[in-house]
């Protein structure tokens, strides 16, 4: 099928689909802007708000713990209906929480706008991924979901930058309260676009679909436990999630402690760098991926697990750079390959999963991820690091991630047959 058929069967126009991807892609971008630029203000916070590591290890899992949460629920929302008003809302709430922690007095107070800059993430992740599923249903899915992805890459990185530069200038406070203004016209933007395979569904229609969604939650669970692709992906993305998250977040904290870089010099360094690294390195991955398809049908799962193979034992040996003559160049090697998995690995999701519930399980997988894996890894690193320091706490990271890619690995022997099996 050519790539103008492909968008086509989604029932909207080549342009409009890539107007839709680029659109989704801004949004998610905006998401881990707003996600990461915390980790870059870790120090000053900690400073004025009188922490220690653990708190900011908290400050850090809060989001994740409550985007876990509502993951599940986000993809059920997602699945009813109105796939544009759940992104919409969940833009909005992420934005109007991220500026409000500007104004707080204390942990408890912040703690709880990240906990709803959290509870925005999901609403808006999952049902942004679906749509680009569904925009691009065929050959080209991997790239687009690629395309999407980078939004993590480049807003994870772009929000340690930004953060760390508006701090640096105009305080910590200041830096909250400008980020979160853009969301707010992103989410009328979103409002606006087609839902490329169903309408809006009729109030009534939506209740009786609820009911059939939460009867259907059992048979998604064993629709996940039954198909091995989908076990190995959960698994092996939970330690995944573990280390890649983890590092990013704590990455500032570490060039500041250990190598002696101010807030703005580390966020400089980790957002330039790490933005050039993290955009070619996820559109290398999905392009990578979709090449060698017709030779290896399992090329999705393999590039992801070769990126980490490559790129962790680069990122063990960064630690131990202080030298920063060789630190970038390293640097940029090791976020390059870290960084294939991102497309890829999501779009396995959708290739192994029946259309119906593609939503829901899309959000179980996020909420099974960053629950058992990011949401322990940043209060986990930071009470190690209190204890044992941080050089020693943050080794734990990389080495998460090699293995969680050996787990991903395992599914390339089924991904085949759970492929055929999603479209029967």
């Amino acid at each position: 099928m050519s790539h103008t058929a492909e968008t086509r069967a989604s029932g909207v126009s080549p342009p409009y689909a890539y107007y839709a991807l680029a659109l989704l892609t801004t949004i998610n971008i905006v998401n881990y802007l707003e996600r990461n630029a915390i980790f870059a203000l870790f120090e000053p916070v900690k400073r004025d708000l009188g922490l220690t590591d653990a708190h900011l290890g908290w400050l850090g899992s809060a989001y994740v713990l409550v985007f876990s949460l509502a993951s599940v629920p986000a993809g059920v929302a997602g699945d009813l209906g109105s796939r544009r008003v759940v992104v919409a809302t969940g833009v909005v709430l992420w934005s109007l929480a991220t500026s409000l922690s500007g104004l707080v007095e204390g942990f408890g107070t912040l703690l709880l706008a990240r906990a709803v800059v959290g509870l925005g993430g999901a609403l808006a992740a999952t049902a942004s991924a679906s749509l680009v599923a569904d925009y691009f249903p065929g050959r080209l899915r991997s790239v687009a979901m690629s395309l999407f992805m980078a939004g993590l890459a480049i807003g994870g990185v772009s929000g340690i930058l930004i953060a760390g530069q508006l701090e640096h200038a105009y305080g910590w406070r200041v830096a909250f309260l400008a980020l979160g203004l853009p969301g707010f016209l992103i989410a009328a933007l979103v409002l606006r676009i087609k839902d490329p395979t169903r309408p809006v569904r009729p109030s009534h229609q939506g209740a009786e679909a609820l009911l059939t969604v939460m009867r259907d939650l059992e048979g998604v669970t064993r629709r996940i436990l039954s198909t091995p692709t989908l076990v190995a992906v959960f698994v092996g993305g939970a330690l995944i999630s573990f280390g890649m998250n983890g590092l990013v977040g704590w990455a500032p904290t570490f060039l500041a402690r250990e190598r002696s870089l101010s807030t703005a010099q580390a966020s400089l360094l980790l957002g330039s760098y790490g933005l050039i690294a993290g955009i070619a390195g996820t559109v290398a991955g999905g392009l990578i991926a979709d090449q060698l398809r017709n030779r290896f049908p399992a090329s999705r799962i393999i590039t992801t697990s070769a990126g980490f193979i490559i790129g962790a034992p680069l990122a063990i040996w960064l630690l131990y750079i202080r030298d920063m003559s060789w630190f970038v160049p390293v640097f940029f090697a090791a976020f390059f390959f870290l960084t294939w998995y991102n497309g890829p690995l999501t779009a396995v999701i959708f290739d192994v999963t029946p259309p119906r519930i593609a939503t829901t399980v899309a959000g179980a997988f996020l909420m099974f991820i960053h629950l058992a894996g990011d949401a322990i890894a940043f209060p986990l690193v930071g009470i190690l690091s209190d204890n044992f320091g941080l050089q020693r706490a943050i080794l734990l990271l990389p080495v998460a991630s090699l293995l969680g890619a050996l787990i991903v690995l395992l599914a390339a022997r089924t991904l085949a047959r759970d492929t055929v099996r999603a479209q029967n």
